[in-house]
C-alpha cells in the first residue's frame, strides 16, 4: 500500500506535510505501519468523541485514538477551524513522529503542539494564568487548552481539546470519548467549577 503523506495544501501557512520525514527509528516505524492502517478510514469534518467509530479504532503509537489520542484531535480541529484543513491520519504520523509521550501511551504533548503551530507559521501565546483564561481565548482563534480531568486526583488523566471562543461562549470539541457533538459553556471560571484543575491554554493566532 503507498503510505506518502496526502497533498492538502492550505494557503499562506505551513503543511504538516513539509515537516515529515521518514527515517530508520522505531517512531518512525511504528508511523508508517500506523499511516498504511489508518488511511483506510475517511474523517470528514470536526471530531467529537474520541471513543466513537471509526475514530476510537484508528492507530495511535502501539495504542489507538480512542485510548490516548485526545492531543492530535486537538490539532486536527484547530487546524481545520483555523481554515488548515489536514487529514486526520497525516496529524496522526505527526504525533507519533514529533510529539507522542511514550509511543502514545500517554498522548501527545501539549508543549509540541506549540512547537508545531509556531513552525506552521502561527502566533502562539501560553497562557498559564487561569484568571486570564477567558480574556486571551477571546483574542485568539482558537485554543488549546489541556487540563487534569479531576482536581486532586491524577488517576482520572490529563485532557486536551480545541476550544473557540463564539458568540459569549466557549464551543470545546472532543470534550469526552462519547460525546459525539461539541460542548458549549460559559466559561473558563465555570468550567473550572465543575471539577476540572487546569494546566495551560495555548491561544493560537493567524
Amino acid at each position: 500500500m503507498d503510505i506518502q503523506i496526502s497533498k492538502i495544501e492550505p494557503g499562506p501557512y505551513g503543511t504538516i506535510k513539509q515537516l515529515i520525514k521518514f527515517n530508520i527509528s522505531l517512531s518512525s516505524k511504528i508511523a508508517q505501519r500506523n499511516l498504511a492502517f489508518n488511511q483506510q478510514f475517511e474523517i470528514n469534518g470536526l471530531i467529537n468523541g474520541q471513543g466513537v467509530p471509526p475514530v476510537a479504532s484508528m492507530r495511535y503509537g502501539i495504542v489507538n485514538v480512542g485510548w490516548s489520542g485526545c492531543g492530535i484531535i486537538a490539532v486536527y480541529n484547530a487546524l481545520l477551524l483555523l481554515g488548515n484543513a489536514h487529514c486526520f491520519f497525516d496529524v496522526i504520523v505527526w504525533g507519533d513522529l514529533k510529539a507522542s509521550t511514550i509511543f502514545g501511551l500517554f498522548g501527545t504533548s501539549p508543549r509540541k503542539a506549540k512547537v508545531l503551530f509556531r513552525h506552521l507559521g502561527y502566533t502562539v501565546n501560553t497562557v498559564l494564568d487561569k484568571k486570564q483564561f477567558d480574556a486571551q481565548a477571546q483574542k485568539a482563534d482558537i485554543c488549546l487548552f489541556t487540563f487534569w480531568n479531576q482536581k486532586g486526583s491524577l488517576r482520572r488523566g490529563i485532557h486536551t481539546v480545541c476550544v473557540q471562543y463564539n458568540s459569549g461562549f466557549l464551543n470545546v470539541y472532543n470534550l469526552s470519548n462519547s460525546l459525539s457533538e461539541p460542548a458549549h459553556i460559559a466559561s473558563f471560571e465555570e468550567w473550572e467549577s465543575a471539577g476540572i484543575a487546569p494546566i495551560v491554554l495555548y491561544c493560537v493566532k493567524k
